[in-house]
């Protein structure tokens, strides 16, 4: 059985690229050319899928999110 977390996405920003600690949270920004969709995939530390993220934000070709409550040591696919 997979422990789903309550995420709570934002906007967040188009940039840095990537995974981005912030006041509060993490902000993800992925560039993509020809995505019509993005998910993110989160991780606890043992591996566990705790859940997935539509990213739903896009300014041109970066896909982006802030998820508020999440840390350094958040995995993501």
């Amino acid at each position: 059985m997979k422990h789903q977390a309550n995420y709570r996405p934002q906007a967040g920003k188009p940039y840095p690229l990537g995974a981005t600690l912030e006041n509060g949270g993490v902000n993800f920004a992925f560039y993509s050319a020809n995505a019509t969709r993005v998910e993110l995939h989160l991780y606890d530390t043992g591996d566990l899928h705790t859940g997935t993220v539509e990213v739903l934000e896009r300014t041109r070709q970066i896909w982006h999110v802030f998820i508020p409550g999440l840390d350094a040591l958040q995995r993501y696919s």
